[in-house]
């Protein structure tokens, strides 16, 4: 063991014992954080009798076939989602990004009062907007179509993307769009090759919550979409269970399944979904 290596194991020591109560919450707040994830997944391979029997530990055998018969239900109600979904992230990405980088490096007459305006939409349940938009949906005759989603969830995404945006392109330094604009980029070459480029991290942050947004909502669907077979994944998840009866393993695998397309782009997309949070522009 080298000499640097020596100096520095007693300094962890001193250091974990120093800090134990901190690294011991942190534990515990990471146990409780994956702890009900484990725990869907442990469910997911069992029957009714186990579930009942055994609930919070592992039961012999696995029942694998409760994967088969909750795929069906949950491929066809991922692709349902995806047709919503995806029209969804993309107008409130352009919206967001064009209304934030207008507020964030522009002056207008009113500017702060519409900015001011907008975030107050952001302070309104979400609950309270359903009734003034189901009768805007019916009275232009969407009802059961793919607009009648789109459109009313882009509507309460737009204000906290509009937010999240323009703080973000606050913080990218003036010199580069001023060096920009004496080598005589226009105002959209500002923003496609500049402002784009460094707000990567802010538009993952942004299309991730709104995907989540999109992925979890039930409220919404439930009235504007009449036709079963157009209901998004999270009503799909609930196909397993009724009034009367539930099947348990099928329910969890369900789920299960439901949430592995969020894991798989949160995995892919983190580091630009940290960057984001954390309001920089290195990445």
């Amino acid at each position: 063991m080298s000499k640097s290596e020596t100096l520095r194991t007693p300094r962890r020591r001193r250091g974990w014992r120093r800090d134990w109560p901190l690294n011991l919450s942190l534990v515990a707040l990471a146990v409780l954080t994956y702890l009900p994830f484990v725990m869907l997944i442990q469910q997911s391979f069992k029957d009714n009798r186990q579930f009942f029997a055994q609930f919070w530990l592992p039961s012999l055998p696995l029942h694998f076939e409760n994967y088969g018969r909750a795929f069906p239900i949950i491929w066809h109600t991922t692709l349902n989602t995806l047709v919503y979904a995806v029209p969804t992230l993309i107008l409130v990405l352009v919206v967001s990004g064009i209304t934030g980088f207008a507020f964030a490096r522009y002056q207008f007459p009113g500017k702060e009062a519409i900015f001011m305006g907008m975030l107050l939409l952001i302070m309104l349940p979400g609950i309270l907007l359903v009734i003034p938009m189901f009768v805007q949906i019916v009275a232009i005759g969407w009802t059961n179509t793919v607009q009648a989603m789109v459109l009313p969830w882009t509507a309460v995404q737009i204000p906290f993307g509009m937010y999240l945006m323009r703080t973000f392109f606050e913080t990218l330094p003036r010199e580069y769009f001023e060096a920009a604009r004496l080598d005589g980029a226009g105002e959209g070459q500002l923003f496609l090759r500049i402002a784009v480029p460094l707000a990567l991290p802010a538009f993952s942050t942004l299309g991730i919550l709104t995907l989540l947004f999109t992925w979890n909502d039930i409220i919404w669907p439930l009235i504007v979409l009449l036709d079963t077979t157009r209901y998004p994944i999270a009503i799909g998840v609930l196909s397993f269970s009724n009034a009367y009866t539930s099947n348990y393993g099928v329910t969890f695998a369900g789920y299960t399944l439901a949430s592995v397309p969020l894991v798989v782009v949160f995995i892919f997309t983190v580091r630009r979904f940290m960057a984001g949070l954390a309001g920089g522009y290195r990445f």
